[in-house]
């Protein structure tokens, strides 16, 4: 057997040349696939990468749009709420209550505001409210500030009406530093106008920065770990660092320019875009706030709109190289095994297989940014819906599901505006729904109600956009809304709610729990007098008289400090003096976690029932004296009457014993006679006045000249006054009309009141007692009466025992019924008039009786209480 040995190294070789003819050819083939298999791949992550920063970075952005839109809205309101009210036409000091309870209100229910300002056209704050945590303040006028000289107030001062200004979004600064904890806020501004008009100041909300940037995060939860927000400057407003945030606050020079300085040149120069910059990625777009604001005010952006450049922010989606570097490791790892394999397949196959891989996937990438996308709108804490151009859903999130209580089956592929929508919207609402402009971006905000399953009515603010396919071909429209219905019916709430407590019939007073007065409503200012901007700020005792007890006080701040509910009545007074009675119910407010921070008074004006229960009770007082007195005065008719008949013989007796002859008398006989007959003549004056009293007459009036009456009354007294030496001095005044009364009781009046007055001088120096009368007219609101004042220098009367010195029996002499000052109120009550007693200028007493001029209309006593007099023989 031979050997080829050329055959035998010829095999080999040609079973290698063969091989390597078919495994070059392979292994080229299977390089190339494998790498058309790897650029595809990459592509295909990539383009799921780009869009799913893309649809991040606009989510964001929407979101911030939307907040401000929600904010230049309520700004809107508030001025419009103020301007409407007239709060601009009042003068100034006039006006800064009102607005300050509307600030107070306003902030209270939004809780998204630091403050609310308004300062008038020289830049001074007219009103600030604080919100303070919840515990709404507004400051005092020594608080107010000066803002003329701020940057913002005088770019929010050159704004025409309906425009809006926004401040930078930065940091809150006090007293010159920066507030610790850090409050980022945006200054939204809006200027006012009276009727005429006329620019009346500026309308200022501090909008809670955080709250803007919670939001932005929130949307961009799904890349929130590489996504900035920075402003025109480069500074980071949002930043998954925290030591990058707020450097222009703090004088730190890093920005997002020095950091990443070419990517900063594109993304500084354009509106939005994406693109790679060593070695990362970047996804950025561009957030106008005036412009954000104006498309909320549904004005012309592109005329309205602030032009200056630096005023703008940027949403950036940075991934480092690092994460993109990533991409080959892991291809080898997902592919190895597969490409192993391929080794043993055939070229064609090989290629048919990474032909088809590259469709699947392509494919693959289309449905997993279609399911990013839902995903992303399932994951947001907002109604979302997508419509096809024939108003068929396409898609519906799980929120505006369980929001209406549908289900998916139940609504996918049906109608929107037949399953949502009230029938009489329908048509309006399709029409503005469905009716796009072709070409470009669509995108508006506005509200509309929706019916859940139930058929409630659900208010939704909507923020939609639609969507073009490559052509420019609208395809559908996205929609994103905010149920605002509790927000809504709040806000309508609250507006009857100031209806109802402005127009209500009683006085209604709000104060923060220190007592400071925040509210008064139109009947307080119109029960007291004080208007609402003299009370603001103050404390109600400034109400108060001094006829309420400081105990009282101390158990009504204890009940309502305790959170209990307190009921009494008080009696207050007014702006001009007057005192007036009020009933009141004072209770806490307490906040949602039932903390007290008000308290509330609803009070009633009683002060015409008081009025009217003092007149009752003082008829009553009058009504069982008048019997007291009818009852005495019988007892007193029947004593005289039994004493009188004795009291005759015996003044008989003793006047029969007065005819015997001098000298028959002995010397203390003579003088005892005397004795004894004026003591029965004494005791006939009293048993006089007893019947006089006791027994009624009628009134014989007629037309009496006050002067000819005292002329009278002072001769009839000339004794007595004589007897005591006094000096009486008169002035009357000339041309006093006429009285209609009875001459001759007003005689006995008058006499009576002279005698007393001439007893009263009792002590004073001889040749010093004097007696003075004055006779004037006064004019009353009941009509003209005369007055005269009767007054002595003698030794005066005590103050306390004025009042009981018209009681009948009552007495300070020793001597005397004293009858004679009750018969006197008594004969002056028959006439109309009036008797007052007063301590004189130096000394002594005044007697100072006031008579109507007009006539008495025959007027007869028919009270046994009320009898005339024929005689007053016992004075005082």
């Amino acid at each position: 057997m031979t050997h080829d040995p050329i055959a035998s190294e010829l095999f080999p070789w040609g079973l290698s040349r063969g091989f390597l003819r078919i495994f070059i050819p392979l292994a080229g083939l299977l390089a190339v696939v494998m790498g058309a298999h790897y650029f595809s791949e990459y592509r295909s992550a990539r383009i799921t990468r780009e869009a799913s920063e893309t649809l991040n970075v606009d989510l964001a952005r929407r979101m911030i749009g939307t907040d401000i839109a929600g904010v230049v809205a309520d700004l809107g309101f508030l001025a419009s709420h103020i301007e409407a009210r007239g709060l601009l036409e009042v003068p100034a000091a006039r006006r800064k209550g009102p607005i300050a309870t509307e600030f107070k209100v306003f902030l209270r229910k939004k809780k998204l505001y630091d403050q609310a300002r308004f300062i008038d056209q020289a830049g001074m704050e007219m009103v600030r409210v604080n919100y303070n945590g919840g515990r709404v303040r507004a400051l005092s006028d020594s608080e107010l500030q000066d803002k003329s000289r701020r940057y913002y107030f005088s770019e929010a001062l050159s704004t025409e009406r309906g425009q809006i200004y926004i401040s930078p979004l930065d940091l809150n600064v006090e007293e010159g530093q920066v507030e610790r904890p850090l409050k980022p806020v945006m200054r939204f501004a809006m200027p006012v106008f009276d009727r005429s008009g006329r620019k009346q100041g500026v309308v200022f909300l501090n909008y809670f920065g955080q709250q803007l940037i919670r939001h932005f995060k929130r949307a961009a939860a799904n890349i929130a770990d590489h996504v900035e927000l920075v402003n025109s400057d480069g500074f980071w407003l949002s930043s998954p660092r925290e030591e990058d945030l707020w450097g222009f606050m703090f004088r730190n020079e890093q920005t997002f320019g020095r950091r990443h300085p070419e990517a900063w040149k594109q993304i500084v120069n354009t509106e939005s875009g994406q693109f790679m910059s060593a070695g990362s990625l970047f996804t950025y777009t561009t957030i106008h706030p005036l412009q954000a604001a104006r498309v909320a005010r549904n004005m012309d952006a592109a005329v309205d709109v602030d032009s200056s450049e630096h005023y703008r922010w940027k949403v950036v989606a940075h991934i480092s190289p690092s994460v993109l570097q990533a991409t080959p490791l892991i291809f080898l790892q997902r592919n190895l095994l597969l490409y192993i394999t391929m080794f043993t397949l055939l070229a064609i196959a090989s290629v048919f297989l990474a032909r088809s891989q590259i469709r699947h996937r392509q494919m693959a990438a289309e449905r997993e940014y279609e399911r990013r996308f839902r995903r992303t709108l399932e994951n947001v804490q907002l109604a979302a819906v997508t419509l096809d151009m024939n108003g068929k859903i396409a898609f519906c999130n799980e929120f505006l599901l369980r929001l209406t209580g549908w289900g998916h089956e139940q609504v996918y592929g049906h109608d929107w505006f037949e399953t949502f929508i009230p029938p009489e919207r329908r048509a309006a609402s399709r029409e503005q729904l469905l009716n796009p402009e072709r070409g470009g971006r669509y995108a508006a905000s506005y509200r509309d109600e929706i019916l859940s399953r139930e058929g409630k009515a659900l208010t939704i603010s909507w923020n939609r956009t639609l969507s073009l396919n490559s052509a420019g071909v609208a395809i559908g429209i996205t929609c994103i809304g905010e149920d605002v219905t509790d927000q809504e019916r709040a806000e309508q709430e609250l507006r009857q709610l100031s209806r109802a407590v402005e127009q209500s019939p009683s006085t209604v007073m709000i104060t923060s729990r220190d007592g400071i007065i925040e509210y008064v409503n139109p009947k307080f200012a119109s029960l007291t007098g004080y208007l609402p901007e003299e009370v603001m700020g103050k404390n109600p005792n400034m109400l108060k008289s001094e006829n309420t007890s400081a105990d009282e006080y101390r158990e009504l701040w204890d009940t309502i400090s305790a959170g209990g509910e307190w009921r009494g009545e008080f009696q207050n007074r007014k702006k001009n003096g007057e005192l007036y009675w009020e009933t009141a119910s004072i209770s806490a407010v307490r906040d949602a976690d039932g903390e007290i921070t008000h308290f509330v008074a609803v009070k009633e004006d009683i002060t015409e029932r008081k009025r009217l229960e003092q007149e009752v009770e003082a008829h009553n007082r009058q009504l069982a004296r008048s019997q007291a007195l009818a009852a005495m005065g019988q007892a007193a008719s029947m004593i005289a009457h039994d004493l009188r008949n004795p009291l005759s013989s015996i003044k008989m007796t003793l006047q029969m014993l007065g005819r015997k002859p001098a000298g028959k008398w002995g010397g203390d006989e003579q003088e005892l006679h005397q004795i004894a007959l004026e003591r029965v003549r004494y005791m006939e004056d009293i048993l006089a006045d007893l019947l006089t009293y006791s027994r009624p007459d009628a009134l014989k009036p007629e037309w009496i000249a006050i002067d000819k009456l005292m002329e009278t009354a002072i001769s009839l007294s000339q004794k007595r006054i004589d007897e005591y030496g006094v000096e009486v001095v008169t002035h009357f005044r000339p041309g006093l009309p006429t009285l209609h009364g009875d001459s001759t009781k007003l005689r006995q009046v008058f006499s009576n009141l002279i005698i007393n007055a001439a007893q009263a001088t009792e002590g004073v120096e001889q040749g010093r007692a004097e007696i003075s009368i004055h006779t004037r007219l006064e004019l009353t609101p009941a009509g003209s009466r005369i007055q005269v004042d009767i007054c002595d220098n003698g030794r005066g009367i005590d103050a306390e025992l004025q009042e009981q010195l018209f009681d009948p029996f009552f007495t300070t002499r020793a001597s005397g019924t004293g009858l004679g000052l009750a018969i006197v109120k008594r004969i002056l009550d028959q006439h109309g008039g009036d008797i007052v007693l007063r301590s004189g200028e130096l000394r002594g007493t005044c007697a100072v009786v006031t008579l109507p001029t007009g006539p008495i209309n025959g007027l007869t006593v028919t009270d046994t209480n009320r009898t005339p007099v024929t005689e007053l023989s016992e004075p005082l």
